[in-house]
């Protein structure tokens, strides 16, 4: 069968509402309102449409007066805090800390993260509209992310959520579909394949025969193609169904495998990339699959993307931009730091790196350092405003430009670390804190920084701060959450001299090995490799 060839229209049109007639259902988008910008997309090698599958279900006390569900399940509190870290129900932990999916600073961080790694839209895990559980939060988080897609030039699709729907009454299903009609399907950035909108889902889980999916779809103009997981379209209905999608099985990777062995003979197909699996249901006193699929580091995503872009499918999803639930969590954790997105910007052929990573998380830093300083957020509006039509570098220099109070700050030269023992220079390399005989040596620039009490290290040239997140034998020097007890310093006064100890491991700084790397470790005072100048 031929592959369809998918439509991206970009004309910006303005959401509609459609009142919905049954009381226990939601009438209304949250407000809506799509901010115009000459957004331009990022180049890359492939061919292929690249989507992002996004979770909308993630609240905190900010948005919702509690932690929601998804950080808690039944087990953990995030009210408490060990090294910096909040307990949360997920064995990974995202580079933000735990946020709200409604929070427009993290809406504008992702949507950057995924522009900036080769992604050509969003599909959303779609919780429907009915008044139940916290589906109409996740419906407002889902209507808010959609309203940021045009400014940075992203599509998007829906992926229905068929278990939500009531058996037997096929009227709620049919309000869903109702309600997209009415609010995305119009939509000049809304996946449409020969004009036809589509719509994942998964499933069919309520509903398992194409009559009842003749009631579902019936009346809506243009009828959309229902794209049901992997071995389903018998239960949508060849005259519903669109194609197949694959998922994340157990069965790892023999499924997504024979789908792509029967990917051409669909009319759309999506494949599907993920980094692993590793749920946190048990632990977290919920139900659902306790299986594993190992990590590998990034090798298990690496090797999935291969496939991907090997086989016939017109469309890649990433599953999943953060399921931390499940573990499928693409964005930026302490545990895998850039590596998902920066093997995406390398195998999709992005011209951009972790560099530009690292400086929309900048800006997402900015964006919380000043709260409620308008002056300086209209600057970071500009910086959003570069970032989304591909201009990284004018992004970074106003970026370096700011400072509190909206003005430009003096240009701070920051001083050298010295070490006593070695007369060498402290510097950072390639994510490393090494010592180098040279003052003058390129990185070897430092700040002090004081936030909620304690004292950062941060490196003048890269924005980075110093830290021992990851225990490694040397000190590291990366971007980290301002609330990590591993980038906490004690400078403690020791015969003129300072000794630089960690909060997080109570270990001092030092050059004792002269392995190339600043260490560390516990040493005792006397010792001259863990003394230090700071002018």
């Amino acid at each position: 069968m031929k592959k369809l060839t998918i439509c991206m229209l970009m004309a910006l049109l303005c959401f509609g509402c459609k009142k919905n007639s049954s009381e226990n259902r939601l009438d209304q988008p949250n407000s809506i309102k799509n901010k115009t910008l000459a957004a331009v997309p990022v180049g890359k090698s492939t061919s292929k449409k690249i989507f992002m599958h996004w979770m909308p279900w993630f609240e905190t006390p900010d948005s919702k007066g509690a932690w929601g569900y998804h950080w808690k399940m039944n087990t953990q509190n995030p009210d408490i805090i060990t090294n910096g870290r909040r307990q949360i129900a997920a064995y990974y932990y995202p580079q933000t800390g735990p946020y709200a999916s409604s929070d427009p600073d993290i809406i504008e961080y992702q949507l950057l993260l995924m522009k900036y790694s080769g992604v050509d839209g969003v599909t959303i895990d779609w919780p429907g509209t009915r008044v139940q559980y916290d589906y109409p939060d996740n419906l407002n988080n889902s209507n808010a992310l959609i309203a940021k897609l045009n400014a940075v030039g992203l599509q998007f699709s829906i992926v229905e959520e068929d278990r939500n729907w009531d058996a037997g009454q096929t009227s709620g299903a049919h309000g869903d579909f109702t309600y997209m009609q009415s609010n995305y399907f119009n939509q000049g950035n809304y996946l449409k394949v020969n004009n036809v909108p589509v719509v994942l889902n998964f499933g069919p889980i309520t509903f398992h025969s194409s009559s009842e999916w003749d009631q579902i779809l019936a009346g809506l103009s243009p009828k959309p193609k229902v794209i049901p997981l992997f071995g389903f379209t018998s239960q949508v209905g060849a005259n519903n169904a669109g194609g197949e999608f694959p998922w994340i099985y157990q069965d790892h990777p023999t499924v997504v495998d024979n789908y792509y062995a029967q990917a051409s003979n669909f009319p759309i197909s999506v494949g599907v990339v993920y980094p692993g699996f590793n749920s946190f249901y048990a632990a977290g006193g919920a139900s659902g699959p306790t299986w594993q699929i190992a990590y590998n580091g990034t090798s298990t995503f690496s090797t999935m993307l291969d496939k991907a872009l090997a086989s016939s499918v017109g469309i890649i999803q990433f599953a999943t931009w953060n399921d931390y639930g499940e573990g499928t969590m693409i964005e930026p954790t302490v545990e895998f730091g850039y590596g998902f997105l920066t093997t995406m910007q390398q195998k999709l052929g992005v011209p951009y790196h972790q560099h530009e990573l690292e400086q929309i998380y900048r800006l997402y830093q900015y964006r919380k350092q000043y709260k409620g300083n308008s002056s300086v957020q209209n600057q970071l509006n500009q910086v959003f405003t570069y970032f989304a039509n591909v201009q990284p570098v004018d992004a970074e220099n106003l970026m370096n430009t700011i400072g509190g109070g909206g003005t430009t700050p003096p240009v701070t030269t920051g001083v050298s670390i010295k070490n006593k023992w070695l007369n060498t220079y402290l510097y950072e390399d390639n994510g490393q804190a090494k010592y180098s005989s040279s003052s003058t040596v390129a990185n070897g620039k430092w700040t002090l920084e004081q936030v909620n009490g304690h004292t950062r290290i941060k490196n003048v040239s890269t924005g980075h701060y110093l830290n021992i997140e990851h225990l490694y034998s040397y000190a590291e020097c990366t971007a980290v959450p301002d609330s990590f007890y591993s980038s906490y310093w004690v400078l403690e006064d020791y015969n003129g001299y300072k000794r630089l100890r960690n909060e997080w491991q109570n270990t001092y700084l030092n050059l004792e090995n002269q392995s190339g790397f600043a260490q560390c470790t516990a040493i005792g005072a006397t010792a001259d490799s863990s003394q230090w100048t700071l002018n």
